[in-house]
């Protein structure tokens, strides 16, 4: 019972398929945005804001790789008390949602410079190459 309810609260916390969004952002999308952008300024403007997007989903990442070590520890360790996970979850609850918060904020300064439709090309353009290079392995 309780090793389902710490590997519950694992799923939830720790690890939420952050790899595959930060891959499709990083890989993908800034060569969607220099194709699908016509405007040179605003395609600037959005290509630095992608950087700062990217800056923020590889500090999640971090955050979270880190937290998964903390959290290995304190299961391997028979002495952990239960005062230690709730510690551990605390902190890394709001530096999650601290992370989330930037991130979004973030990614709404940079879609100030993308129009709706050229989002919409612009994702489904970086999934379509991502498709592509997988299928290619």
């Amino acid at each position: 019972m309780i090793a389902a309810t710490l590997l519950a609260l694992y799923l939830l916390f720790f690890s939420a398929g952050h790899d595959q969004f930060g891959t499709l952002m990083e890989n993908y999308v800034k060569d969607q945005m220099k194709v699908v952008i016509v405007d040179e300024g605003h395609r600037k403007l959005a290509l630095q804001g992608l950087s700062v997007v990217n800056d923020d989903i590889s500090d999640l990442n971090k955050t979270v790789s880190k937290g998964d070590k903390e959290l290995e520890v304190l299961i391997k360790n028979y002495n952990s008390k239960p005062e230690e996970f709730d510690q551990l979850f605390s902190s890394v609850l709001t530096k999650r949602q601290q992370q989330v918060n930037k991130l979004w904020d973030d990614r709404q300064a940079m879609l100030i410079h993308i129009q709706a439709d050229e989002w919409r090309a612009i994702i489904n353009g970086a999934k379509a190459a991502a498709e592509k290079k997988a299928a290619l392995k």
